[in-house]
């Protein structure tokens, strides 16, 4: 017996909800279809809210301070950091151009470390 492919129609409210979330409306379908399958009648999805995380929530002279700490001047492969937390602050430093970055031309993996006036 072969699958059963499942087509779920989006309304113009679940598209702009789709929208709103940041993903394609396909995603979402997706995500409607699986919950559908497991009998589920409501999906619960949030939207990102930087207040909620800690990352986003303290001063930024504060995570510097926490990346100095736990880092040092110690040159970071930053691809390699597998705690959401470090990998946001990563991101959020170099957002705010706090980071120095080295890519090496033997290696593809970005490096990166506190400037020094960070």
């Amino acid at each position: 017996m072969g699958k059963v492919k499942q087509t779920i129609q989006l309304t113009a409210t679940e598209v702009a909800t789709a929208k709103k979330l940041g993903i394609s409306a396909q995603v979402y379908a997706q995500v409607m279809g699986q919950a559908q399958a497991m009998g589920q009648q409501h999906v619960t999805m949030t939207m990102f809210n930087p207040n909620n995380h800690p990352v986003y929530s303290i001063p930024l002279s504060e995570l510097v301070n926490l990346w100095r700490a736990k880092f040092g001047d110690t040159w970071i492969d930053v691809s390699e950091l597998e705690e959401d937390f470090w990998s946001d602050a990563s991101a959020r430093l170099h957002t705010n151009k706090m980071m120095e970055e080295l890519n090496h031309h033997s290696d593809n993996s970005p490096w990166a470390r506190l400037k020094e006036d960070a």
